[in-house]
Parts: structure tokens; sequence; C-alpha cells
């Protein structure tokens, strides 16, 4: 069995919610009494997103690169970043390490390529909707992504950082995501959505939605890492 290494804390309750699913489905897949061993590095995400925020991006890659170090130093043999933003810089993080990782990114483009869909709706943080590195890994999969209006990112965005991190949910920010989505439906023709924040699976659900496909990309990447795990 292959051993992980999780670089968590982006958020906290998001990394919980990994430990959680990782464990459950590693149970469930093997159904077994045991327990998956698995290695966290919770960083400092106050740090990590204000090199994401001020676009300091070569400081974003050290300071990753420096965790996963730790990891490696424990023999991992695959290392996951527990969060979507972060993967703005995957690429490059990717090519400066020794472990292959894997990536939430690219899991979501396979995922969504296997049901057929061509286009989906993206919503996490600003720079997660904004910088195209998921628009990128679609369109090599055939697949539109597309993200809403300035004022509505705005609005993800400031709810996101203001109440989901800290797993604060809110009725009306509830009604007013499935707003945002459901206005995309409309004028954009999606398929399916993509929950591109690994908070956002505490909000929002399929059954929040009759006809769009939602893409939970916490509960994709924990299955990719599981794969791996007992590849």
């Amino acid at each position: 069995m292959n051993k992980i290494g999780i670089i968590g804390g982006i958020g906290p309750e998001s990394t919980i919610e990994y430990y959680r699913l990782l464990i459950k489905t590693f149970r469930e897949r093997l159904n077994t009494n045991q327990y998956p061993e698995i290695l966290i590095q919770s960083v400092d995400m106050t740090e990590m997103l204000n090199y994401v925020f001020t676009n300091q991006l070569d400081e974003l890659v050290a300071f990753l690169k420096s965790k996963i170090k730790i990891l490696e130093k424990s023999n991992v043999d695959y290392i996951a970043l527990a969060s979507n933003t972060p993967h703005l810089v995957f690429d490059k993080l990717a090519e400066s390490v020794n472990t292959k990782m894997i990536s939430i990114v690219e899991e979501t483009s396979n995922a969504i390529k296997t049901t057929g869909i061509k286009k989906v709706g993206l919503l996490g943080t600003k720079s997660t909707m904004s910088k195209g590195f998921y628009q990128k890994s679609g369109e090599k999969n055939g697949i539109k992504i597309v993200i809403p209006n300035e004022e509505n990112q705005n609005y993800i965005h400031e709810k996101y950082m203001g109440e989901l991190v800290f797993n604060k949910i809110v009725p009306e920010t509830k009604k007013q995501l499935i707003r945002i989505i459901n206005e995309l439906q409309v004028n954009e023709n999606i398929e399916g959505i993509v929950l591109g924040g690994t908070e956002l699976p505490l909000i929002l659900e399929q059954e929040d939605f009759d006809k769009l496909k939602v893409f939970n990309t916490t509960k994709i990447h924990v299955n990719a890492i599981l794969n791996k795990m007992l590849n």
C-alpha cells in the first residue's frame, strides 16, 4: 500500500472533511475495520493565501515546496494539496519536487469527461474562478468551463473567505449561491457545476439541483488519492 502525504489546513474545515472521507471510503472499499495511514502537514492558511491574493506566485511555490519537503522526509509515495486555490501553481510545484502529486483539477476534469458533459460552471475563490487553470484543464478534455460575472465572483469570494472557511453555514448565502448557479444555467446553458472550493460541499450538494450535475471536488480528489494509495 502506498503512503500518502497531504498538505492541509487550507482550510482546516475541508482538511477535516478530507480526513473523514479518506477513512470512510477506505473502510468501505476494502470492507475492513482497519484504518489507513495518512500523513498531514497542516500549514498557515493566512500566509499561503497572502501569496495567492497578492500574486506572489514564486513565493507561493517556495512556501508549498518547503512543506512538501517535510512530507518527503517521511518517504511518502504521493502528495495531494487539500485545496483548489493553490493549484494555481500546481504544474510548477510538481516539477520542483521529487514526489508524484495528485491534482484535484486534473481529477475533476477527468470525472467530468466520464459523464459526457461538455459545459460546466465553476465556483470557488476569486483566484480559482478567474486565473484560468481550471479552464485550461477543461479544454484538454473538450470541456468548456464558465464562471459567474464579476459581481457574483466577488460575492462568492467574500462569503467563501468570511463564512465557509470557518464552517459558518448561512441559509441566505446558500440561497444566493444557488441563484448564481441557476443564472449560469439559464445564461450559459451549463450542464453541471464544479464546486471548485473544498469548503463549498459544506453548503451545497446534489440535492439542491434538479437537472445540474454537481461535481464535488473534495470527493473526487479523495477517490483519486485512495486509488493511488491502493494501487
